[in-house]
């Protein structure tokens, strides 16, 4: 053979190893080597998996995408892969589950071109806790709208969901849904259709037989996209991202798909996973991909607790009277903040509001004040309406309120995930910050890493709250059960508004069915920066002295969350630390009474725990624990009942 020939031949030998090489698979694993994904490009379709260990959690699941220059989905072919790269992150949180926080992921870029030469990049991030992955449509200028997404997320058969139902667009009271406010179906095989059309809400949890645990969700939406879902049907076991509704917020004048100019850079699509639950309550994955905070001098963002008059009062709890006994209940308890909730410029007005804000400062507290979001995308009553959708008229009130010394508003009624509904949050929280103004939303979306990127963004509601269990005794008479979902779905993802804290057994017309005590654990078992209690001030007077104590110094933002025990559904119990001193909560979902052995060695050694446990007849208890960490604590739980355990720095 001549020397010419054998070159050709050792090509041809090259191309087809070459060509082989791009036909394969590709895997990322994360830094331990816990998790690996698996790119796959079968017969022109894209598609990945998800690995614990050597085991599948996630099994051979779609890829892609439609939009108005071409399509994604099919006859494509690998025009390029990047090399291994190490992502590392190092960033602070004011406020959250952690403070200070190390993200640690492999990340590998697949580049996939269609049969016009377009490119869709899918770029893959692997930690050790989750796996996160996005799409880059690559160009120069043009407007692209998204059509559809292929993502789907593929369940093996056997794998149980705790799911949370959308509710239709336009429904509920005075047409404001969606507004993220369903209990969960608990642990339902997978492959069952939503009771809505608008599909399933983020985050979804499942359990993976015996192999593990995922949690679904998405993080870095802005103006740039739609808040996404779960689709309706999920056949097979296999999940599909849904777009918004047509008659969302605005209704049609709004499109429902997504558009902007190329380069798009898509949000990221997250599977929080693990063996344990642990892994699911601890991680940071939603902000870890998230964009860094927007804002450079935080120095005005201070969590803290709130008392709250319209769990109890409704609109009357705005009276000036009430607000007062409110207001020196908070000061009393050292409380930051009282909220004003709605129409309090018809029953108060602004020069009211500015001597009640006067006095609150005198007293050591600072006001924070309800807004009604809406144009006419809902018909809610309540005022102040039509201040807070138009920029000119935002910024003027914002300006004016701040002031007025006001520390922060909550807006309510949005009522939609389209791309238009997200440039409205990003707007509130841009001229929010800009006038020193925290954040609470509320009938809102899940923020979708929205904590880190506008950390003035305190808390959400985004729940099926306390609110709902004062209005309807079937909904009180679940609200243990439904607490013990939450921890494990819901607040993994943010900072959640539920505003625990009902002492008295009745209120509004309906029963608690849960313990004193059950209710005085929430504000552990729930994080959210600024922590709305529904506590009365005739109920605060009549706690024991301890039960003051601790609502006196319990915090809102932690350094450290530890997860300790518990099952979706069933009972909860994490612990907390802020400084030096560590918190401890259960809460018992069931009707029956239960002893729990907790693992407590990570606390701090040779130190007390002050214990508040439920006695007999709904009665609030406490004692001393000498040395918690020594040994195996025995937690005895009541029916729908729970405790808290205190260990502070001497």
């Amino acid at each position: 053979m001549k020397s010419s020939e054998k070159i050709l031949v050792l090509l041809l030998l090259l191309f087809l190893q070459v060509g082989c090489a791009m036909s394969k698979s590709v895997k990322i694993s994360s830094p331990a080597g816990t998790l690996t994904a698996e790119f796959l490009l079968e017969e022109g379709r894209p598609f990945y998996k998800l690995y614990l260990g050597q085991e599948t959690i996630l099994e051979r699941s779609p890829l892609g995408l439609t939009c108005s220059r071409g399509d994604f989905t099919e006859n494509l072919k690998l025009a390029d892969l990047s090399a291994p790269e190490t992502v590392s992150d190092d960033y602070t949180m004011p406020h959250g589950k952690q403070s200070r926080i190390q993200y640690r992921a492999n990340r590998r870029v697949v580049s996939l071109q269609n049969p016009q030469g377009q490119i869709l990049q899918i770029e893959f991030q692997v930690s050790n806790d989750g796996l996160a992955f996005r799409y880059r449509l690559i160009g120069e200028g043009q407007t692209t709208a998204i059509e559809r997404e292929a993502t789907g997320f593929a369940f093996a058969s056997g794998t149980v969901s705790w799911l949370h139902p959308m509710h239709d667009s336009k429904t509920g009271w005075e047409k404001t849904y969606p507004s993220y406010e369903s209990h969960y179906e608990i642990e339902k095989p997978v492959g069952l259709p939503s009771p809505y059309s608008a599909g399933w809400a983020f985050p979804a949890l499942f359990r993976v037989g015996q192999i593990g645990w995922a949690l679904l969700s998405e993080s870095g939406v802005d103006q740039r996209y739609c808040g996404t879902r779960l689709a309706q049907d999920s056949a097979g076991g296999v999940y599909h991202i849904a777009f918004p509704q047509a008659n969302e917020h605005r209704g049609p004048q709004d499109p429902i798909a997504p558009s902007g100019k190329l380069p798009l850079v898509l949000p990221w699509r997250l599977i929080i996973a693990g063996r344990g639950l642990d892994v699911i309550v601890q991680s940071t994955l939603a902000t870890d991909v998230a964009a860094p905070s927007k804002i450079a001098d935080l120095s005005f963002i201070k969590p803290g607790r709130a008392s709250w008059s319209w769990l109890r009062y409704d609109s009357v709890g705005t009276d000036l009277p009430i607000l007062q006994e409110y207001l020196q209940m908070a000061a009393d308890l050292g409380w930051e903040y009282m909220l004003v909730d709605c129409d309090w410029d018809r029953r108060l007005g602004y020069e009211k509001i500015a001597a009640l804000s006067k006095e609150a400062h005198s007293k050591g507290v600072d006001l924070l004040l309800w807004y009604n979001s809406n144009g006419d995308w809902n018909n809610a009553p309540m005022t102040p309406k039509n201040r807070v959708h138009l920029p000119q008229v935002r910024r003027e009130e914002f300006r004016r309120i701040a002031e007025m010394g006001i520390r922060g508003i909550k807006v309510d009624f949005f009522g939609g995930d389209k791309q238009a509904t997200m440039q409205l949050y990003m707007d509130i929280l841009r001229d929010a910050a800009d006038f020193n103004l925290l954040v609470n939303f509320h009938g809102a979306t899940l923020p979708r890493g929205w904590q880190r990127t506008w950390p003035n963004l305190v808390t959400t509601e985004a729940v099926m709250g306390m609110e709902f269990c004062t209005f309807d005794q079937a909904n009180a008479d679940r609200q243990a059960q439904h607490c013990c979902v939450l921890p494990f779905t819901r607040n993994v993802a943010a900072s959640m508004d539920f505003t625990p804290l009902v002492m008295d057994r009745k209120i509004r017309g309906v029963r608690r069915k849960t313990t004193a005590v059950f209710e005085l654990s929430l504000p552990i078992i729930f994080e959210s920066a600024v922590q709305h209690f529904g506590l009365a001030p005739f109920e605060a007077s009549a706690l024991p002295d301890f039960a003051v104590d601790y609502l006196k110094r319990v915090p809102t933002a932690w350094d450290q969350t530890r997860f300790v025990a518990g099952l979706p559904g069933k009972d909860a119990v994490l612990a907390r630390r802020k400084g030096n001193d560590w918190y401890v909560a259960g809460i018992n979902g069931e009707n029956r009474s239960k002893t729990m052995l907790l693992d407590l060695s990570f606390l701090p050694k040779g130190r007390p725990g002050i214990l508040i446990y439920d006695g007999a007849d709904d009665s609030i208890q406490t004692k001393i624990i000498h040395s918690p960490s020594a040994a195996a604590l025995e937690a005895q739980l009541a029916p729908s009942g729970g405790f808290v355990l205190q260990i502070l720095q001497p």
